[in-house]
């Protein structure tokens, strides 16, 4: 059974986000693929999504929203700005290689220990 969406705008309001309703779609499904992909698929096969991957998405979405690729394209963060001797740093935004590598890591992070419908860890690869 292959879900459509692993957390939908209605579930994603509930838990407090705040992206708009036309962003949603797209931004829902490259995190749903983030997913897809260090879990070779496993939730795609699942009856019902995992509350921990509905959080999961949640969170990726939040940080995508801000800092992942498409987002440093659409509407890129200024994190310097000088002229005629004024200047103004407004933090460290990561560039787009590191949001994924960060985006990645807090997949992982609470993906951990979490089964799929067969007892099998959605993060195995393969090696015990």
């Amino acid at each position: 059974m292959a879900h459509d969406m692993y957390l939908t705008y209605e579930e994603y309001l509930a838990l407090g986000g705040a992206i708009d309703a036309a962003a949603w779609p797209p931004l829902e499904c490259a995190c749903r693929k983030r997913i897809d992909r260090i879990t070779d698929c496993r939730v795609q096969n699942m009856a019902e999504v995992p509350k921990a991957v509905k959080l999961c998405i949640f969170a990726l979405a939040q940080m995508e929203s801000a800092v992942g690729s498409v987002a440093q394209v659409i509407s890129p963060t200024v994190t310097s700005f000088s002229t005629d001797g004024y200047t103004e740093n407004h933090g460290n935004v990561p560039n787009a290689e590191k949001a994924a590598k960060q985006m990645n890591a807090i997949a992982a992070d609470m993906l951990y220990g979490e089964l799929d419908d067969y007892g099998v860890p959605l993060l195995y690869r393969g090696v015990t």
